[in-house]
């Protein structure tokens, strides 16, 4: 990368300190906010333009990173440090003198110690911008967060990080300033009670991947994230009434000996409560994924879940079921399986983003809620409704198409299009 990224970041970015913006603080946030700070001179340099900034991520699903509209992003891994340099800068006006201070002091302490590598450089300035928003109101939080989740997580593929120990330097001097809880690769001390609270809401747990309890439903026949194969897994509990479903999908790629399960989701719902949990093989030591053949085998416990994950679940999975069914294909295990709730789904989740919204229209309320409602619009959601529209629904022999000409369902997909749904 062409970017002096460490003077970079010194001229543009304040470190949080103490007395900071406190979590604590709702005093509400004035729309002309400057910042008083004196500026550091830096010398000019020639940048490349920026195509893409971390806050125009709204949304990623397995690994697909998307905009509010919906339309899919690609980050460019020669532009990661100009992108995390653009972000501090945006987030410069809310932090204070003495925050100013203590950064200037960490900066010249990181580029002291060696020339940092490109890896090293992108996980230290992730550990500050995660400082920065942990410091600030918690609207802004609420703003910053999440597409910050989905980016660093993106930065973990882009800059692989198979050992911590081999960046022992960043651990010691983070550990000197009482940072290392915003290094996520660290896993926090305190213990994840995620399983616990969805054992609480009569969600039925997900027996370890590799375990004979799983059951093989078959090869996907519908896959819109066009993975090499997808296949459909299915789990009942003796004593909790639900459902869990997994999708292993499959990279395969014989010219590079690459044949392996890279993504593998699962989602429980609960038949009596409506509640469902999510899990995601990402490990929760590294934020790397866990990939394997048929012979891949993991711990529930190990993977990140609604709490942890990155990636927002509900901005696809809404409306009166968390399952997305396509019926007549080996997805619809209804006759098997309890996969519809007694009432609307709502997901587990301690983050503020992950809810399932009001329908956009109810059960009956149209021609496309006819057997099922239509949950609230989103980028996401209707992404799914329109590949929906074009093979699936209502059936795959006559789908519907999503251009609003069809005559009985037409008129409401216009309406779905019209209400902000992409064409």
């Amino acid at each position: 990368m062409k970017i002096n990224s460490l003077m970079i970041v010194i001229s543009s970015v304040l470190f949080l300190g103490c007395g900071g913006d406190s979590a604590d603080d709702t005093k509400e946030i004035p729309d002309d906010v400057t910042s008083e700070q004196p500026q550091l001179e830096q010398t000019p340099e020639s940048q490349p333009d920026l195509t893409l900034k971390i806050s125009d991520i709204s949304n990623g699903y397995y690994g697909v990173l998307y905009d509010a509209g919906g339309n899919e992003l690609k980050i460019d891994k020669h532009q990661v440090l100009l992108m995390q340099k653009v972000f501090m800068d945006e987030l410069k006006p809310y932090l204070n003198d003495e925050q100013q201070k203590n950064f200037i002091e960490l900066a010249n302490n990181f580029a002291d110690i060696k020339q940092p590598s490109d890896v090293e450089n992108v996980l230290f300035n992730n550990v500050l911008i995660d400082a920065m928003i942990s410091n600030v109101k918690p609207q802004l939080q609420d703003k910053y967060f999440p597409s910050f989740r989905l980016f660093r997580h993106h930065t973990h593929r882009l800059f692989p990080i198979s050992r911590l120990t081999d960046y022992q330097w960043i651990l010691d001097l983070l550990s000197q300033r009482s940072l290392l809880d915003h290094l996520i690769l660290i896993p926090p001390q305190e213990t994840d009670d995620y399983i616990d609270t969805c054992r609480a809401n009569n969600v039925p747990i997900p027996p370890d991947w590799g375990s004979t309890l799983w059951k093989y439903k078959g090869v996907a026949v519908v896959d819109f994230l066009d993975n090499d194969k997808t296949e459909v897994w299915a789990y009942e509990s003796l004593t909790v009434q639900g459902a869990c479903i997994a999708l292993p999908r499959w990279d395969i790629r014989p010219d590079e000996g690459i044949n392996e399960i890279s993504l593998l989701g699962i989602i429980c719902q609960s038949k009596t409560t409506g509640k469902a949990c999510f899990w995601d093989n990402l490990s929760k030591e590294t934020g790397l994924r866990i990939k394997g053949g048929e012979d891949l085998t993991f711990k529930i416990s190990d993977i990140k879940n609604g709490d942890s994950l990155g990636e927002n679940c509900t901005q696809c999975h809404r409306g009166k079921n968390v399952f997305l069914i396509h019926p007549g294909t080996n997805l619809d295990i209804s006759d098997d399986y309890d996969i519809d709730p007694n009432v609307r789904y709502q997901p587990v989740s301690a983050q503020a983003s992950w809810s399932n919204p009001a329908a956009y229209t109810e059960l009956g309320g149209g021609a496309c809620a006819s057997c099922h409602e239509i949950g609230a619009l989103s980028g996401g959601y209707c992404n799914i409704l329109r590949n929906g529209a074009n093979t699936t629904m209502p059936n795959t022999t006559s789908p519907a198409n999503w251009n609003g000409s069809h005559a009985f369902y037409g008129d409401h997909i216009q309406q779905m299009i019209d209400a902000g749904c992409p064409e």
